[in-house]
């Protein structure tokens, strides 16, 4: 009996076939090169797995699709020579042999070009459309059954296997472990299948091709499973502009928003292909068939149910208007790939506002002494360092409170007036540094922002540059001017006796990641860092910097060789010092950016075990609580925050963030009140609490959202305190009142399409199209830029929809139409801004339907009555207010 779960040595004869050895083995079987001794050909002989045990009409199903696919004669099909049986009646397939390679083989060599991933996924999507014209669906199409020839000839292998064999085993983490990551939803779930399913895993492995990742990942089984349910793909920000349209349509959720058929997806391949530069098409030209024209991508908007996780803050999905919310720091959430995202729509300004009675300190932008531009990142870091080591004396019950230095930069305050004006502080530390060679000057200034009184100052040397040595002098000297007792453990936060070279290095990281976003800035960072755990191999919070720089490193390029660097590095952290609690707080981050919740809630925990104080251990927690679901755990652990400084505005506004996310807007007010009750001069707060009030879409509450808004820029004027009062005007048909406040906000910041969009529609309510056409070519660069910077944002990419139809560019308009359909297919934003572009481009049949549906899920009918641009369809017959 030939056993085929053992290796059939080579030379021995099964039949009229000779082996030759051992191709390779997988979930669908065992493949080996073979001598065919009556037509002395070689091929490839499958056998099923010897587990399997496949009964008869297991067998005959599988003879059936044999025959099948046997029946197909097409240069990019594998071509199948017919179905055999072993004496002891173990079934195998007689397929063609190829010399060349796995697909797989390929990728794991890195991600290939452009140009070659066009190249293969047009002759596998031309396998495909000769398949499915004959009713032959593959099922499993993945980078391991296509092989690429020796002549770059791509051949699609192991049709009609997939479903013989998941029919016949009992086993599903058999028929999954290697094919999850390329199972389409309906295929997750076990529904019915036909040709878009192959769709949708063309659309995974091209993917796959030009990024160098899968777009769906997942420790487990179960966890690949949730992503491609629930979550858009990840990984594709990297993907190229060009094919960005093709793999999200390719990959919605919902098949009736994917390609209607293999031919229309070959035929936007075949454009993209033939529209590179010469020099970046492949040299070989392999003419395996025609292509096949596209019947078009003007296809009817269906209704769809895509599964979505929302993991930002409170967002009105609402045409052409946009709250814009203020951001804690505390808030933003440093979890998911590419870290849990507030949307960009919602300004980041906060602060530490308090009237209690604690000591809440800011450290200010030390000067850099005689400008050195190589000593401004060492300026940098040691804010951010100085201040860490000021918030670590907040123990035993001593009430310190340290306002987070993204706050001070983030709202330019460089003196005490506005330390105390913006952020409540009512100590600050202005400080400044020299050096002239290893001699290094440390000046540090205690203020009072009340009565601009110095407390007192320190005026410090080290001739050998010992940066660590000085600061640690420093922060005692700070203490004993704050009345707080300083011990040698208090300082003890590098994790090891750090030579000054090390700190220097350490400290020069933490000022270029402050600016992480300028080129060269992150890697000059790693360097300086990396730099550094080589001179100190125990420096314990560089190898937490280093891993925290890794991580954001992932957040620009998601390669995932920096998250391994992220953990790698993290772990080492651990190692040296256990007793840091930054160190498991950089942890917890590193797993929540990779979805590995669980992991991540242990180490906030033990980073609370070590700190109970650490805001940033406390938020991530209750943010990781948050996105997997626990609200419950999620809300007691915001309102533990708030218990721990319980005069702290900043808790309440956490709080109240939460509740806003929800949509429970009643609580959400109360805790924003709350904030301004301890903070009357607080604008943030004013402008959180307004943004809810504009967000319950009360006609009621516009007064008091005003009202809100017009205290906010009283105390501070801001750009999305502007921006919100424009656009309460614009609600309220005050269309001049809307256009001059909008304008004042594009004072403070014009790099945001949204704030011109709302420009756009009350220049055009008010008659002005001069003014309507000059800010809508500002508005349509933004866009452009916005769409192409976050490929996975179906707000922008409908938006640009819109703006192409406008510009009567209708190729263009459906390509955007259908990538965000196939990112967003229920979000009523994007569905009206659909209907917009449809209704520009002359397809009024699909503009209702896409008006009617935004309005099933919510969108509101007076919304739709404020937008100039749907006038006439709103008086169409055949719309129906009601949705219905």
């Amino acid at each position: 009996m030939t056993d085929t779960s053992t290796t059939i040595p080579g030379g021995e004869r099964i039949g009229d076939f000779q082996i030759v050895g051992k191709l390779g083995a997988g979930g669908m079987g065992v493949v080996y090169k073979a001598t065919d001794l009556r037509l002395d050909r070689t091929v490839a002989l499958k056998f099923l797995p010897a587990e399997l045990g496949v009964e008869e009409k297991e067998k005959e199903s599988l003879v059936r699709e044999a025959k099948a696919a046997s029946a197909l004669d097409h240069a990019n099909i594998g071509v199948i020579h017919g179905l055999e049986e072993t004496a002891d009646g173990r079934l195998f397939i007689v397929m063609g042999y190829y010399e060349g390679e796995t697909l797989a083989h390929k990728i794991r060599r890195g991600r290939l070009p452009l140009q070659e991933s066009l190249d293969i996924a047009c002759q596998v999507a031309r396998g495909l459309c000769e398949a499915h014209a004959r009713h032959i669906v593959h099922r499993d199409i993945k980078p391991s059954n296509i092989i690429i020839t020796d002549r770059g000839v791509a051949k699609i292998v192991d049709f009609g296997l997939a479903r013989v064999i998941s029919s016949a085993s009992s086993s599903q983490s058999m028929r999954a472990s290697g094919t999850a990551a390329y199972m389409s939803p309906e295929q997750a779930m076990g529904k019915p299948l036909d040709h878009r399913t192959d769709i949708w895993s063309l659309g995974v492995v091209l993917a796959e091709m030009v990024t160098g990742c899968r777009p769906f990942g997942g420790e487990t089984l179960t966890g690949m499973m949730w992503e491609i349910l629930n979550k858009p793909p990840s990984s594709t920000d990297n993907l190229p502009p060009e094919v960005q349209p093709i793999v999200y349509r390719a990959l919605a959720k919902d098949p009736s928003q994917r390609y209607a058929n293999c031919e229309v997806m070959l035929a936007d391949l075949e454009r993209v292909r033939k529209e590179l530069p010469a020099d970046a098409r492949p040299e070989r030209d392999v003419d395996v068939t025609a292509s096949l024209r596209s019947p078009g991508f003007a296809e009817a908007v269906k209704n769809a149910s895509q599964p979505s996780w929302n993991q930002s803050g409170v967002a009105v999905a609402q045409k052409k208007v946009h709250w814009w919310y203020v951001i804690a720091p505390l808030v933003v959430l440093v979890l998911a790939a590419g870290s849990l995202l507030i949307p960009s729509i919602r300004d980041r300004a906060a602060g530490a506002l308090t009237a209690g009675g604690e000591k809440h300190i800011a450290v200010l932008p030390f000067d850099n002494i005689g400008n050195n531009p190589a000593n401004e990142p060492l300026a940098e870091g040691l804010m951010d360092s100085l201040a860490g080591k000021l918030s670590d004396l907040d123990v035993g019950g001593k009430s310190l409170w340290v306002v987070p230095t993204s706050e001070v930069r983030s709202r330019k305050i460089s003196d005490p007036t506005s330390a105390l004006r913006e952020l409540g502080a009512t100590l600050v530390v202005k400080g400044s540094i020299a050096r002239d060679g290893q001699d290094v000057h440390l000046n540090v200034n205690l203020i009072d922002t009340k009565n601009l009184r110095q407390i007192g100052s320190a005026s410090l040397e080290d001739r050998a540059g010992d940066l660590a040595a000085l600061q640690d002098e420093a922060v005692s000297r700070l203490a004993k001017l704050m009345h707080v007792n300083v011990t040698a453990d208090m300082l003890k936060n590098t994790g090891g006796a750090v030579t000054p070279a090390a700190y220097e290095g350490y400290l020069t990281a933490l000022g270029l990641m402050q600016r992480y976003d300028k080129p060269g800035n992150l890697d000059q960072a790693i360097t300086a860092l990396n730099g550094a755990v080589k001179a100190d191999p125990q420096f314990a919070v560089a190898y937490a910097k280093l891993a925290d720089a890794y991580r954001m490193r992932y957040g620009l390029d998601p390669n995932p060789k920096w998250m391994e660097e992220a953990a790698a590095n993290a772990s080492r952290a651990a190692q040296i010092d256990s007793h840091i609690p930054a160190v498991y707080v950089t942890l917890a981050r590193t797993h929540a950016m990779q979805a590995k919740f669980d992991l991540a809630l242990q180490e906030y925990q033990q980073a609370l075990q070590l700190d109970p104080h650490s805001a940033d251990a406390l938020v991530g927690l209750a943010g990781t609580y948050e996105r997997m679901g626990r609200l419950a755990d999620a809300e007691s652990t915001f309102k533990k925050a708030v218990a721990l400084r319980p005069d702290s505005w900043d808790g309440y506004n956490s709080l109240g963030l939460f509740y806003s996310r929800r949509g429970k807007s009643t609580e959400a007010i109360a805790q924003f009140q709350h904030a301004i009750g301890l903070t009357p001069d607080n604008a943030p707060a004013y402008l959180n609490l307004a943004a809810v009030y504009l967000d319950m879409g009360d006609p009621k509450q516009f007064s008091a959202a005003e009202q809100a808004l017009k205290k906010s820029i009283e105390l501070s004027p801001s750009y999305p305190a502007y921006a919100n009062l424009g656009l309460l005007y614009y609600n309220e048909r005050r269309y001049a009142d809307s256009a001059a406040a909008t304008e004042k906000a594009l004072t403070f910041n014009d790099q945001d399409y949204r704030v011109w969009s709302n420009l756009v529609a009350a220049y055009e309510w008010l008659k002005e199209d001069d003014k309507a056409s000059v800010a809508r070519e500002r508005e349509f660069r933004l866009v452009e830029q916005a769409a192409k910077d976050q490929p996975q944002d179906a707000t922008a990419q409908s938006e640009l929809a819109g703006l192409y139809a406008a510009q009567k560019m209708p190729d263009k308009a459906l390509l955007r139409i259908q990538t965000a359909l196939a990112l967003s297919p229920d979000d009523p934003r994007v569905l009206v801004n659909i209907g917009d572009a449809y209704e520009k481009l002359g397809d009024r049949p699909n503009a209702v339907r896409c008006v009617q549906k935004a309005l099933g899920k919510g969108y509101p009918l007076d919304d739709l009555k404020s937008d100039p641009d749907l006038q006439a369809l709103l008086q169409d017959p055949k719309f129906r207010p009601n949705g219905k």
